[in-house]
């Protein structure tokens, strides 16, 4: 395989218990086994991508399911600047700072509807 390409497997959102029975799992699926084989660089963490950066960016799905709004409702952010994003082929990815930063933008300690 020529150069380094990142190939992984998380298991951040297992609970400590699980994440065994998914490891004896893996050690023993043949089909992973092929995988490994053919993918010398796959790598199983706990730490959601941390080694690679990956854990700060979001999908369109998280973003949606973290904020609780439609996909119009996420692509008026896109398209009136609110929420700034990167395109990859039609892959739309965004910053997790940048989430946090516009709902800290929009907290109000006021009660009520605005």
């Amino acid at each position: 395989m020529s150069g380094s390409k990142f190939i992984g497997i998380s298991t951040a959102n297992t609970t400590a218990g699980h994440k065994d029975l998914f490891e004896q799992a893996l050690a023993q699926c043949p089909c992973l086994q092929a995988l490994r084989k053919a993918f010398p660089d796959l790598v199983i963490s706990n730490n959601d991508g941390e080694k690679n950066g990956l854990h700060d960016w979001l999908d369109n799905q998280d973003v949606m399911l973290a904020l609780h709004i439609s996909l119009r409702s996420l692509q008026t952010l896109r398209s009136n600047g609110t929420l700034p994003y990167t395109r990859i082929n039609n892959k739309i990815y965004y910053r997790r700072r940048d989430i946090e930063k516009l709902l800290d933008e929009n907290y109000s300690k006021k009660g009520g509807r605005q």
